[in-house]
C-alpha cells in the first residue's frame, strides 16, 4: 500500500539510500537536508526536495506544513539527521558537545514535536529514529557521540508510551559501523580534537580500533532493510539493531553486563 513518508537528513549514505527504495517502491516521499544539491537525484525520481536544518524550527514546519497540506498525511517519518564528534571527554569543548547535542538530540524531538500533531489527528504514524549502538555501548574516544544518542533511546522509550493511546508507534533503528561520510569525519574528528600528551597513547589506539571498525563495516543495505521493516511491520518492535556489529554488540551486552563489555572493549583497543 503507497505511503506518504518523510525522511529527514536524506543526502548521503544510509538516509539517501532509503529514499532511493522508497521512491523505487511507488511511495510519496519528502526528502529533506541541509546539503540540498545532494537531492538532486531523488528530486529526478519524483522525490520532494527541501532544504531542511534540524536545528532551524522554520525549516521543520516549512516541509511538514507542505507535505500535509499537499498529501492530507503524515504516515511514516525517519528522524535520520547526525552527526558524530569524537575525542576525550575531558579535551571537547562543551559548545562543541552542545552542537552535537542540538543536532542529534533536540534535532530528533523538534522533528517529533512538529509531526505529532499531525499524527493524531489522522489518527495514525510512526516515526522511526536512526540512533546506533552506541546508544547502548559505549567506547572509548566517542563519549560525546553516545551520550546524545543514549539521550534519544531514552526519549523514544518515554514517548513510545506518551503516543500509544493515540495508535502512533516510534521505534529505534541501531546500525553498527556503516561506510558512510560519517566515519572519516569521526575519525578525522578524533585526532584534531586531543593536544594532551597523556592521551596520545589511547586516541591513537582508540583511532585504530574504530578505523579497522569502518574498515570491515557493512554498506548501507542490511540498515536499510531494518528501517523499511519498522516502517511497515504489522508488530512492529521499539528497536532494531541493523548491522552483524551492532546484533553482536546488543547481545554480548545483555549477557554480560555493562561493565564487562566495557573491560572487553578496552582490552580490544588497547592490544
Amino acid at each position: 500500500m503507497q505511503k506518504n513518508i518523510l525522511v529527514i537528513g536524506a543526502s548521503s549514505g544510509i538516509g539517501y539510500d532509503l529514499c532511493d527504495t522508497l521512491v523505487k517502491q511507488g511511495h510519496t516521499v519528502y526528502c529533506g537536508a541541509r546539503r540540498l544539491d545532494r537531492l538532486e537525484g531523488l528530486r529526478k525520481q519524483g522525490a520532494h526536495v527541501f532544504k531542511t536544518d534540524v536545528r532551524n524550527e522554520e525549516d521543520l514546519h516549512h516541509i511538514i506544513t507542505t507535505m500535509a497540506s499537499e498529501q492530507n498525511s503524515i504516515d511514516i517519518v525517519y528522524a535520520n539527521a547526525g552527526f558524530a564528534i569524537a575525542g576525550p571527554i575531558e579535551e571537547t569543548p562543551i559548545d562543541k558537545v552542545k552542537q552535537q547535542f542540538d543536532t542529534n538530540v533536540y534535532g530528533a524531538a523538534r522533528i517529533a514535536r512538529q509531526v505529532l500533531p499531525y499524527m493524531r489527528t489522522q489518527g495514525h504514524g510512526r516515526i522511526i529514529f536512526t540512533t546506533s549502538i552506541a546508544s547502548r555501548v559505549s567506547t572509548s574516544m566517542n563519549g560525546w557521540y553516545s551520550a546524545s544518542k543514549h539521550a534519544v533511546n531514552g526519549m523514544v522509550k518515554a514517548l513510545a508510551q506518551e503516543v500509544a493511546g493515540f495508535n502512533i508507534h516510534v521505534m529505534t533503528v541501531e546500525p553498527g559501523c556503516v561506510k558512510t561520510e560519517l566515519d572519516a569525519a569521526q575519525l578525522a574528528d578524533m585526532k584534531a580534537t586531543t593536544s594532551l600528551p597523556v592521551y596520545a597513547d589511547i586516541v591513537d589506539k582508540s583511532h585504530g580500533f574504530l578505523k579497522r571498525g569502518y574498515d570491515s563495516g557493512s554498506n548501507c543495505d542490511s540498515t536499510v532493510k531494518a528501517m523499511l521493516t519498522a516502517g511497515f511491520s504489522k508488530k512492529p518492535k521499539l528497536s532494531y539493531q541493523s548491522t552483524l556489529d551492532s546484533k553482536l554488540m546488543f547481545w554480548v551486552q545483555k549477557i554480560i553486563g555493562e561493565q564487562r563489555i566495557g573491560q572487553i572493549v578496552l582490552k580490544l583497543i588497547m592490544r
